[in-house]
């Protein structure tokens, strides 16, 4: 992407609230360095400032959807788990929950992963691991983008009707979809941020000016991971009260 002779100058341009551009531009390659790795690079952060850049935008609809699920959810079985015992099937359950309901304000943000894992999923690097890794983050993206949230209500309902004695196969089977989607995440004996050493490996492909407007854009992607974090959290401590707990 964006290869040939001479500069190439691709402006991403952000929402009105951010006022940012991205100047990518092909700069000259290292002597170690590939020119399809600077290619590669240059599409991985393409990719990713458009992705951020319209996950800014949708701020507003992942709170709503966030708050639209526990809401759902409280009113279609309240007070579900007041008599349940705290066992380990309990603790289950409100993972299953609290995840749910975090995985709801992903939701608006589908077509984007798709969009995103799409753009980064065939990327290659002289680098093994990074190639490796960045179609790992693909994988990732898309397994969330195509994640079918399961029935809360429903699999506290089948607990109960076994009178507490074991979860349902599909409690079971989200958990499970959960957890892997989760360890999806990490990497290495030290379990790293996947995304961290990703941006790490690709600072030897990158230019000056890419590493500046990088680092304006890095407290925007934490803003949005914290809003939907304290979402989440709003919203899954008055669904805990909704189905009468104190924490799910």
């Amino acid at each position: 992407m964006h290869t040939g002779s001479g500069k190439r100058l691709l402006l991403v341009c952000f929402g009105a609230g951010l006022g940012i551009a991205l100047a990518l531009q092909t700069a000259p390659a290292f002597a170690a360095v590939r020119a399809d790795d600077v290619a590669a690079t240059r599409a991985y952060l393409h990719a990713d400032v458009a992705l951020i850049s319209a996950e800014q935008a949708e701020l507003g609809a992942i709170a709503a959807a966030v708050e639209a699920k526990a809401g759902a959810i409280a009113a279609e079985c309240p007070s579900a788990l007041l008599y349940a015992p705290r066992d380990a099937a309990f603790s289950e359950l409100g993972e299953e929950a609290s995840s749910t309901v975090f995985f709801a304000g992903v939701a608006p943000e589908n077509p984007l992963l798709l969009h995103f894992a799409g753009a980064i999923g065939h990327l290659s690097f002289g680098n093994r691991r990074l190639t490796q890794l960045v179609r790992g983050e693909a994988a990732e993206e898309r397994a969330i983008a195509t994640l079918a949230l399961p029935n809360v209500c429903s699999d506290i309902a089948a607990w109960k009707m076994s009178a507490y004695a074991a979860l349902p196969q599909s409690a079971v089977g989200i958990l499970d979809r959960f957890s892997a989607i989760e360890s999806m995440e990490s990497v290495g004996p030290k379990e790293e941020d996947r995304v961290a050493v990703i941006k790490h490996l690709l600072k030897t492909y990158e230019d000056p000016a890419e590493r500046r407007a990088l680092k304006r854009i890095e407290p925007v992607e934490e803003e949005i991971g914290k809003r939907l974090r304290a979402a989440a959290s709003t919203a899954g401590s008055r669904l805990a009260a909704a189905l009468g707990v104190s924490s799910l």
